[in-house]
């Protein structure tokens, strides 16, 4: 080999030594500029906040609540803390907080629905799903019906609302004709629920237990002219006039 074309090439080896250098500090520098946007700079920060799936909350409540800071980077949004302050709202069921790239924080709400409603306090409360009075209405809301619980203390009042809720969302969804008979719902206990249903009739329902199976007697028995109707043991039913 000449000392000309040794010489060549060291020469390439130092530019091919050279250019995966100048690319790999290239490399650096965008990775730390891309860091730096989407982290630090104002090029990627929140401008604007979304809340999608709002029933009876006012868009100004659940944004008050969310308290979501413009102008931060997106990146460095605390999610988790924004959902906790959106579900401290009493009517909020759930929620879901997410980046909606390149600067929205999008908000979805899942409201409370109210499915009996009960005098608690002197107020009229709203009833949830899963047993909760969760707010309070100036007057009776339409399509609900009373559940009349004769319980003060709020921990013993919780698990008599839950099975309370859980037979009238049973007969709506299984007999929506017996649910439009219902006028209110009676309770001292689990176990002692009772349907004052109209033309003063009396259903002793007992445990929110084998809904489906008292369904199918209550069915049954209705048939014949009474004024109280026991199906707690669905398998030994009785009337009484």
């Amino acid at each position: 080999m000449t000392q000309e074309r040794f010489a060549e090439r060291s020469r390439s080896k130092r530019r091919r030594r050279w250019r995966r250098i100048a690319i790999a500090v290239l490399a650096v520098a965008a990775t730390a500029g891309l860091v730096w946007m989407i982290w630090f700079s104002s090029v990627l920060a929140v401008r604007d906040v979304e809340v999608a799936g709002r029933a009876t909350l006012k868009q100004s409540q659940v944004l008050r609540a969310a308290d979501v800071p413009l102008g931060r980077p997106l990146a460095r949004i605390d999610i988790a803390a924004i959902e906790g302050r959106v579900a401290g709202l009493e009517r909020v069921e759930s929620v879901d907080v997410s980046r909606s790239w390149p600067r929205t924080v999008s908000i979805t709400i899942v409201e409370r629905k109210t499915v009996v409603w009960s005098m608690i306090d002197g107020e009229i409360r709203g009833i949830d799903r899963q047993g909760l009075d969760y707010r309070s209405y100036s007057s009776a809301p339409k399509g609900t019906i009373e559940a009349k619980l004769t319980v003060v203390d709020p921990d013993d009042r919780l698990p008599i609302s839950e099975s309370v809720v859980s037979v009238v969302r049973l007969i709506a969804e299984q007999d929506p004709a017996l649910r439009k008979q219902i006028q209110s719902v009676t309770a001292s206990s689990k176990d002692s629920i009772e349907l004052d249903l109209t033309e003063g009739r009396t259903v002793v329902w007992g445990s929110d237990a084998d809904g489906k199976r008292k369904l199918t007697v209550l069915d049954s028995l209705l048939g014949i002219d009474a004024a109280r109707y026991d199906v707690s043991a669905p398998d030994q039913p009785t009337t009484r006039e």
